[in-house]
């Protein structure tokens, strides 16, 4: 067995860079500080190694992952005296669709590179897990996303209040496919 859970980011907003810094924070830190459990299953939240990032905002498309979590009009709390150094995962343009709710158009600027190849992308990167935080409002694009998770056997985490592991058409295509999906948020 792997200790490395290979991690798939959709939507590199404020939860995602709370995220990578909480990955490096540990990684650097160590110790056990904030989790409810070290180790699960023989992981450590150290063993997460994110190798894909997607959005659609053009202050990250193109960016290192490392660079886009900080990019405006992220504030999340940066960790003090952490190493975001340089981590070789650039944020590739993902489908627009619903991705941008009007709530944050004023927001976000759109990028106006071509969407990638869902499927390919997490197929070069060998991404495992793909977590979905997308903002609340982009219900198109997190099924866009869960389908190319599911046509990859990657599994997929929805961290957004959008119901699709309970959709019967997304259940049924992930357990012929052998694909865990799991969180309707």
């Amino acid at each position: 067995m792997s200790n490395e859970i290979r991690l798939a980011v959709v939507g590199v907003g404020n939860c995602t860079s709370a995220l990578i810094q909480g990955l490096k924070y540990y990684a650097e830190k160590g110790g056990s500080s904030g989790l409810m459990h070290e180790e699960i299953a023989g992981y450590h939240v150290t063993d997460i190694c994110p190798v894909a990032a997607f959005d659609v905002d053009a202050k990250k498309v193109g960016l290192d992952l490392s660079e886009a979590i900080l990019a405006q009009p992220n504030n999340a709390y940066r960790v003090p005296d952490l190493d975001l150094a340089y981590m070789g995962v650039s944020v590739l343009m993902g489908p627009i669709e619903d991705g941008v709710p009007d709530h944050l158009s004023k927001y976000v600027d759109v990028a106006k590179n071509k969407p990638v190849n869902l499927v390919k992308a997490l197929r070069d990167s060998g991404a495992e897990v793909m977590v979905n935080m997308l903002p609340t409002g982009s219900a198109a694009a997190s099924r866009i996303y869960a389908q190319a998770a599911i046509e990859a056997g990657v599994a997929f985490v929805n961290g957004m209040p959008e119901l699709i592991v309970c959709d019967k058409s997304f259940a049924e295509d992930a357990v012929k496919a052998c694909v865990p999906l799991i969180g309707d948020d």
